[in-house]
Parts: C-alpha cells; structure tokens; sequence
C-alpha cells in the first residue's frame, strides 16, 4: 500500500490528539492550572468564571482551525491518491 497519509487526525483521535497539542502549548496549560487554583476558594479572589471563558474560548479557536486544516488535508490526500497512474511491470 502506498497511499499517501499526510493528515494527523480521525473522527476518534481529534478530540484526544488535539487536547494534548494545545496543553503542551504553556500559555494554555498556565490559564489551566490557574483555573485549577480558582477552583480552591480559600486562595482564589475571582471567580473561575474569568479563566475558563478565555482558555474554552482560545482551545476552541484552535481545534476548530486544526479541524479545518486537517479536513482540507484528508481531501487532498484522497484527491492525490485517487489519481489515475500508470504501471509498468517486466520493463
């Protein structure tokens, strides 16, 4: 089989890949321990209401926009591996 595969996701592995991408990234595992640290309320003065807007908000930006590119990307793949092709056996 050589087809080509050059997307990173399927219907399954989004949601998982995808979350673990955007928590390496280290603005958004900071606004999620914060979030964490507002759920205390001894030590939070606001409300966790201020950090998980922002961090859904940006996480679901960037999914949507990782969701788009690999769809053009799985297109394109089926497009290059659907492509008519000659094969030449014994010379």
């Amino acid at each position: 089989d050589n087809r080509i595969h050059t997307s990173k996701y399927n219907i399954l592995t989004f949601l998982p890949i995808n979350l673990f991408e955007q928590f390496q990234r280290v603005a958004n595992a900071y606004f999620l321990f914060l979030l964490i640290l507002q759920l205390i309320p001894e030590i939070s003065s606001l409300t966790w209401f201020t950090t998980i807007v922002p961090l859904v908000l940006v996480i679901t930006m960037t999914a949507v926009k990782d969701a788009t590119d690999d769809y053009f990307r799985h297109k394109s793949d089926n497009q290059v591996n659907n492509r008519q092709s000659e094969v030449i056996i014994d010379s």
